[in-house]
Formats: structure tokens, sequence, C-alpha cells
């Protein structure tokens, strides 16, 4: 399976963060899947491929030319895709996933995983959309969206539309256990 990973770029962040993205790549490795992502060489991003590549695994990376900065994309991806916009790098990630993984990260991260998720509620795909939730990272966020359930700007099934993760091998059991018709994502949006 092609895994998608959303996560942050920032080298300055806590060590346990780039631990967990380290593991999560990892257990990709392991188990046969492929890493697509955007092609970082720092932070969440980089973390994963290089766990990954620890473990001898396949890894598409994604970027657009701009980012072909020293020290900013990752040397050892198996395949790797270069595009002249942001938005041609995250169609590509998503044409190239069969799964969805936000890890922390901040607001492109936010934007890839609200894309991915927007685009299932509206019944275009029905991939597994996971939340590596490190730490606690998206807590806040998720009590957002319950409220916003609470409040009726978002359908209660649709919390239905991805999982709330707390750690790697939880992330990873979630998406290979997925299966895509315990969710009728076509009543999900009114549109």
């Amino acid at each position: 399976m092609n895994i998608c990973l959303y996560g942050a770029s920032s080298a300055d962040i806590g060590a346990n963060y780039l631990d967990a993205a380290r593991a999560f790549g990892q257990l990709l490795a392991q188990h046969g899947h492929t890493l697509v992502y955007g092609g970082g060489a720092q932070g969440v991003m980089g973390a994963a491929a290089r766990g990954v590549t620890a473990r001898g695994g396949s890894i598409i990376g994604i970027a657009p030319s701009f980012f072909q900065v020293n020290g900013i994309l990752y040397d050892d991806c198996t395949e790797f895709i270069t595009t002249g916009t942001m938005a041609e790098r995250k169609a590509l990630m998503m044409a190239r996933a069969d799964a969805f993984v936000m890890a922390p990260g901040g607001f492109g991260t936010l934007e890839e995983f609200f894309e991915v998720l927007t685009l299932k509620q509206l019944g275009k795909h029905n991939p597994a959309i996971a939340v590596l939730n490190t730490d606690g990272f998206y807590n806040t966020l998720q009590a957002f969206v319950k409220e916003a359930v609470e409040r009726r700007f978002i359908r209660e099934a649709c919390l239905g539309l991805y999982a709330l993760c707390g750690t790697p091998e939880q992330t990873l059991a979630y998406l290979e256990g997925f299966d895509p018709n315990t969710l009728d994502v076509r009543h999900l949006k009114n549109i």
C-alpha cells in the first residue's frame, strides 16, 4: 500500500515527534508499504523517510522545484517527482496514495489533511485517513471538531471519516484494517 504522510518540515520541534515519525516510517517498511510524502529532509517528514530507509523500504518524494535548495529535500528517495507548484505536488501525492496520515505539523500539514478529508466527505474518494496524535498533539483540534459537531456545522457521522491514533503502531493497524464499506460517505455532505 502507498501511504501518504503529511507532517512538519521544521527541525525545531521536540524529539518525541521525530521519534514517533521515525518509528512510523520503520513500521511502513517492515510491513512492505511505500511512503509517499513531500520530499523533505527535516522535521517529521525527514524522520519518517529516514525510518523507511533504515528498514530498506520504498519512498516516493514529491516536491516543487523551488524546494531544490541544499538540505531541504531528502536525497535517498526511491523515486522523486519534481512539480512546478504546490498544487501539483498535492494532487500527485493524492493520486499516488492509497491511504493518508496526518502527523504533527503546521499550516501546510493541516491544509493537506483537510483537503483529503473534505474530498472523502464529498464522496470523491474513500481512503483510510488516520491522525498520528503523538503526545496528544491534535487533542485540541479534535475538541474543536467535536464542538463543531455539537453546533451542527459538521455532521456527527463525519467523525468516522478518520481515526485519531495515539501511536505509530495504532496508526498503521488502522490503515491496514480499514474497510471502506463501513462508512457510506455519500450522505455526509449536502451540496
